[in-house]
């Protein structure tokens, strides 16, 4: 009976992982032809936000089935930043976007696939919430790898500033919940000679989001 019902939820884990895939395939391909039009990059932003959001259901449904994993390599943080950059910079036109990689090193060990979805989810964030800037910076941190998303917006709320900034510990409904949720645990798969990855929260005449790896 155990078996039976271990068998049903894994095959509904299975169709929910299928029906997930279908949608953000649709909606690549409809991010495709909005993107060819040239002339609706308000509808392609929801779109490609349509998608992240489906990755982060299925990351989600990963992590609680104990298959979350990262695939770490050595990643250049300065072309991570430009990529995030080169895409969020069409999307919020009315937004300046900076980054600040002078004291970036040169190679990350990192999941970049992972990290990347982690802080585009951050940049969109602060993109929507900033009066006028995004700064996007890479850097050393003594033997840990930062990165940092500011913008100069009002800032997060203080109730997400409590306990030091500590995320709670599931997601919330929102978007901005289950993004920061996604990315501690994305972070916190880091670890190297005892030292785990962590996400920092501040305001500093704006939102700070910082993503530290060892």
């Amino acid at each position: 009976m155990i078996d039976d019902i271990a068998a049903s939820g894994m095959e509904m884990n299975d169709m929910y992982a299928a029906v997930v895939h279908d949608v953000k395939n649709q909606l690549a391909e409809l991010s495709l032809l909005l993107n060819a039009r040239g002339d609706a990059q308000q509808e392609l932003g929801i779109a490609l936000n349509a998608a992240r959001r489906l990755t982060e259901l299925l990351l989600l449904q990963r992590q609680d089935s104990d298959m979350l994993e990262i695939n770490v390599d050595l990643v250049d943080p300065t072309d991570t930043l430009q990529l995030l950059v080169a895409e969020y910079c069409d999307l919020f036109p009315q937004v300046a976007l900076q980054v600040d990689v002078s004291e970036a090193p040169q190679l990350g060990f990192f999941d970049h696939a992972l990290v990347r979805l982690a802080l585009a989810n951050a940049v969109h964030n602060a993109c929507r919430h900033a009066r006028s800037a995004v700064r996007l910076a890479a850097r050393r941190q003594g033997q840990m790898l930062l990165f940092e998303i500011a913008d100069d917006g009002p800032g997060f709320p203080p109730a997400m500033l409590s306990d030091n900034g500590k995320l709670p510990a599931r997601a919330s409904l929102n978007g901005t919940g289950m993004g920061l949720y996604l990315a501690r645990k994305i972070a916190g798969l880091h670890t190297l000679e005892g030292q785990q990855g962590c996400i920092e929260l501040a305001n500093d005449g704006g939102a700070v989001f910082r993503m530290i790896l060892p």
